[in-house]
């Protein structure tokens, strides 16, 4: 019994010294490993900077407007009858003055088909009594909408087709009443296309509707487009856009360089060979500048190039 035991307790402190050794084992290869080797620093950012600066900047006054026809007729029949000989579809060009159909009475046709049993000076008679009705273009222009076809049965005073002068435009726009004085001073408006790929257009303003919408506040301005290229169409929405008022010695630095988040304006400021995120407060934002009032001293620079990418403290080199 006793050698039992005593060979139990050799065979259990084996195990611990086997257990201890292993572990020492471990422990001197972690400390003989070379320490991991330094993360290599990330390339600068390339960006562009530019100084802010004074200068003196005018606001703008924007509104929004509606390229609307000027010129457009609704040719309708003045008699009840069926139309014959019309071709017309939506686009097509048309001149003052050109056949596009006829209408025939409900009695002519009816003699129409009754003809083939008259003899010559029977037929003339008829012809004379009972004319049928050509119809011509009131207005050169495209055609806008098309409401009958041809071999229908129209009525008396209904609209066969839409046609309009595309050459001649109007814009309309609702003009807040306290402007009207500084307009009716400039005479001309900018007029840009913000779903149209085309350069602005300074227009002269034709007219001041006679009365105010009492709701609004706001005079209705028209303004000529003229369109021979028919470049542009009825129903496109137009901005207007005109100067207020103009801030001496601003400090503006380029729109490009300014940021914002949920309604916190902010720009990368170069220190060093390095950028810093600094808030700002504006004031009058133009397409190509923005005045900065406070966060910003005259001189600073500020990136150009690359901002929302920029993150503060972060590394640059600049082009």
């Amino acid at each position: 019994m006793f050698l039992e035991n005593n060979a139990k307790r050799k065979t259990t402190m084996n195990k611990y010294l086997i257990f201890t050794l292993v572990i020492v084992m471990i422990i001197q290869a972690s400390c003989n490993q070379p320490p991991p080797a330094k993360q290599k620093n990330h390339l600068p950012v390339y960006i562009k900077v530019e100084k802010a600066v004074r200068t003196d900047l005018s606001d703008s006054v924007v509104i929004f407007g509606e390229i609307r026809l000027r010129y457009d007729a609704y040719l309708a029949s003045q008699f009840d009858g069926r139309l014959t000989g019309f071709s017309l579809l939506n686009g097509d060009e048309v001149k003052e003055g050109q056949k596009i159909g006829v209408v025939v009475p409900p009695m002519r046709e009816a003699l129409n088909q009754a003809m083939d049993d008259m003899n010559e000076e029977q037929r003339k008679l008829v012809a004379d009594e009972i004319k049928e009705i050509p119809l011509y273009c009131p207005i050169s222009g495209i055609v806008l909408e098309i409401a009958q076809n041809n071999g229908d049965v129209v009525q008396k005073g209904e609209t066969i087709v839409h046609i309009a002068d595309l050459s001649r435009l109007d814009i309309y726009g609702d003009l807040p009443l306290a402007y009207m004085p500084l307009v009716k001073q400039l005479k001309k408006v900018k007029v840009s296309f913000p779903d149209y790929p085309h350069s602005p257009l300074l227009l002269p303003v034709a007219s001041f509707s006679g009365k105010v919408d009492a709701g609004k506040q706001t005079v209705n301005i028209r303004l000529g487009l003229n369109n021979p290229q028919r470049e542009f169409r009825p129903g496109m929405l137009v901005q207007l856009s005109f100067p207020d008022k103009v801030h001496k010695n601003a400090l503006v630095v380029p729109r490009r360089a300014l940021l914002e988040e949920e309604g916190i304006y902010s720009v990368y400021v170069l220190k060093g060979n390095k950028v810093e995120k600094r808030n700002v407060t504006i004031g009058i934002k133009q397409d190509d500048f923005v005045e900065i009032v406070s966060g910003l001293k005259e001189g600073e620079e500020v990136a150009t190039e690359k901002a929302y990418s920029l993150t503060d403290g972060m590394e640059v080199q600049v082009k």
